[in-house]
């Protein structure tokens, strides 16, 4: 059974990586419309997740802003609309608690704007990044570095994790796990940075491996989070032995906004370029 869960786990992570490649390398709108269904999954997946504690998350308003701001950001990349996406939800919202006369509903709508920050918004700065100049090489920079932290922090957990790190939320991380996740997340950040983006310093490759290792994991424990409070283990079965959308891409989700940020205001100097 062990050994079948393995394969499993294993068969599905080459053919995400490879899948993952592709899309990344190709770009343009094939990006666009991998992200957007990522996107629309990470969605439902939400809406199920907090359904289980009798929340209902109005699903339909928050796919649908989804999709109309990566669109947007993709086409009109100079439009200022940060704050038209949240109106609309809020508005919408509200009418449907109207119509529905139902004075209770007001958590449905608190839980409705968060999701879509948690999932849409950050997703967001996938496509934000990749459509900078060298913006595949920098978005292979986030995935190699995110990646490192998990993996250096399963390792260095399994062989001296002796003190929990935040047991409430994640019983098996460890203090030390957590660390060697940041280690590790700077060594490949410096490796990457020093063979494939050359004019970057090598202090600046530490800073954004730190960044991306601290996030990682404060992203990781924030899915974590939501999954206990849910009483779920995972946020659905879509990627066999991975679990869900939001269970793969949990760290990613608040590396590459931070990312962004970092490289928008130090590496390329340009300041902030949202829409």
């Amino acid at each position: 059974m062990i050994k079948n869960e393995f394969l499993i786990r294993s068969i599905s992570a080459v053919l995400g990586i490879i899948l993952l490649g592709y899309v990344i390398n190709v770009g343009k709108i094939i990006f666009l419309i991998s992200l957007g269904i990522l996107n629309t999954i990470a969605n439902w997946e939400l809406y199920n997740a907090f359904k289980k504690i009798g929340i209902d998350i109005k699903l339909g308003y928050v796919v649908l802003l989804n999709i109309f701001l990566l669109f947007f950001v993709y086409f009109v990349p100079n439009i200022q609309l940060v704050f038209f996406p949240f109106s609309i939800i809020i508005m919408m919202s509200f009418l449907t608690t109207l119509i529905n006369n139902d004075k209770n509903n007001l958590t449905d709508i608190v839980y409705t704007l968060f999701s879509f920050i948690y999932t849409s918004i950050m997703f967001l700065h996938f496509l934000l990044l990749r459509n900078l100049e060298n913006g595949i090489i920098y978005v292979w920079w986030v995935f190699a570095s995110t990646w490192a932290c998990d993996t250096f922090a399963y390792i260095v957990g399994i062989l001296f994790g002796k003190h929990k790190l935040i047991p409430s939320v994640s019983p098996k991380k460890s203090i030390e796990g957590s660390i060697g996740g940041i280690g590790g997340s700077v060594l490949i950040s410096i490796v990457f940075a020093k063979y494939f983006l050359p004019a970057v310093k090598p202090f600046e490759a530490f800073i954004l491996g730190l960044l991306i290792g601290i996030f990682s994991q404060i992203g990781d424990l924030s899915c974590s989070l939501i999954k206990r409070f849910c009483k779920i283990k995972d946020f659905s079965r879509i990627i066999p032995g991975h679990g869900g959308i939001l269970d793969r891409f949990d760290s990613t989700l608040f590396s590459f906004p931070v990312a962004y940020y970092y490289i928008m205001i130090v590496i390329i100097k340009g300041g902030l370029i949202w829409f």
